[in-house]
């Protein structure tokens, strides 16, 4: 059976990308993105873009799995910005008021200059 999502990690200076693919959704998806951040968290790497382009679809806890993250995150004095929403996403975020704590980009480069760092 397919896990039901994958994180590729990739890291720009002191930005580290999660590029999220599948569902994040009760169970694996959430679990596996809690997972990860806990050990980025561990690890100080707490300068989080999250690229939600390829998520296919998101329940209830897997917006509550961004919203405990971005907590987790920002107690350690770091931020989590996400990226390139999907239609689906970006309604869930206005529906629950996340798009309000959540600083969202369109445009990777842009969301990294947010965070100090420009591609050379």
């Amino acid at each position: 059976m397919e896990a039901s999502m994958t994180i590729v990690e990739q890291r720009v200076a002191d930005v580290t990308i999660l590029r999220l693919k599948g569902r994040l959704e009760l169970d694996e998806g959430d679990v596996m993105l809690r997972d990860h951040v806990n050990r980025l968290a561990i690890e100080g790497r707490v300068q989080l873009l999250i690229d939600l382009k390829d998520v296919t679809r998101m329940d209830s806890a897997g917006i509550g799995m961004l919203a405990g993250k971005f907590i987790t995150v920002r107690r350690q004095g770091g931020t989590m910005r996400l990226l390139h929403l999907t239609d689906r996403t970006g309604r869930l975020m206005h529906i629950t008021r996340l798009e309000t704590i959540f600083e969202i980009f369109h445009d990777e480069d842009e969301a990294l200059r947010s965070s100090g760092v420009t591609r050379s």
